[in-house]
């Protein structure tokens, strides 16, 4: 399987994943995301969301 490496095909990559990571720091800053803070306050991936957050 070959990967499009074409100029075109990066930048749309490069939308999507900045598009998914806003998404998923918008959660973050959610009621819910709170709540995933206060109950999983050790987990490394809680710790580096909050750290993203400027929490």
């Amino acid at each position: 399987m070959k990967i499009d490496m074409s100029p075109t095909a990066v930048t749309k990559r490069l939308r999507q994943v900045s598009a998914l990571r806003n998404l998923c720091l918008s959660l973050a800053r959610s009621s819910a995301g709170r709540e995933v803070v206060q109950r999983h306050p050790t987990n490394k991936k809680v710790q580096r969301t909050s750290l993203a957050l400027g929490r």
